[in-house]
């Protein structure tokens, strides 16, 4: 059994984050050599790769190439403003703008971390190559979904407030989906205004469906 780590748990705001984002995900130099084998031949990454070709043919792709799409493994996040996101924005108004900032070693892009920001909701979208610990065959596992209870049709939502961190003034949520035989981890975080909505778990569950392709570079 493999377990993965090297997440940034709580995203920070301001010149923080590029620092925690460099030492949660580079801080495991020990296991560079161990990597995930990612499933390249999947529909949906060779869609993706087809779809870029004929909007580069019609001249309607970036001219300039992504830092993300030097990342050697596929790169999912939201497109758009979740819908916690626009849930947190009162009103009928225009879909909330917010500020991107993308993470990644740039001689060794075994990792990726996106921030989005909108005001008082932070949503961050990562994921890491490198295997962090190994366990015997005979780990035991425990299931989270008690007898008789039926299994949940999104992602395992964790929540953490004043109730896990004392001084929390907000709220966090976070879950991991796994895609392309790779662990990819959105961690949402919400200020005390907005903390409704990182409690929202059907909402956020709901929005996993939203994660896409938005860079892939196969080998070769």
């Amino acid at each position: 059994m493999t377990t993965w780590g090297g997440k940034v748990r709580r995203v920070q705001r301001g010149a923080c984050a590029a620092a925690i984002a460099v030492c949660g995900l580079t801080g495991t130099a020990q296991a560079a050599d161990r990597l995930l084998s990612v499933e390249w031949s999947s529909p949906e990454i060779a869609q993706f790769v087809t779809a870029r070709q004929e909007a580069a043919a019609r001249g309607v792709a970036p001219s300039v190439s992504s830092r993300l799409d030097k990342v050697k493994l596929p790169v999912i996040g939201f497109e758009g403003a979740p819908g916690l996101v626009q849930n947190s924005f009162p009103g009928l108004g225009p879909q909330p703008m917010g500020t991107r900032e993308v993470h990644t070693d740039e001689t060794n892009p075994v990792w990726y971390q996106i921030v989005d920001t909108y005001g008082d909701v932070t949503v961050s979208v990562a994921a890491d190559l490198r295997v962090q610990h190994s366990f015997g065959a005979d780990y035991p596992v425990y299931a989270t979904t008690g007898p008789g209870a039926a299994a949940s049709a999104g992602p395992d939502v964790s929540v953490f407030d004043e109730n896990d961190e004392q001084g929390m003034e907000g709220s966090i949520a976070e879950y991991t989906v796994t895609k392309f035989g790779v662990p990819y981890t959105v961690t949402i975080e919400c200020t005390a205004a907005t903390k409704a909505q990182c409690q929202d778990i059907a909402q956020i569950a709901k929005d996993s469906a939203l994660l896409k392709v938005i860079a892939a570079t196969p080998p070769g």
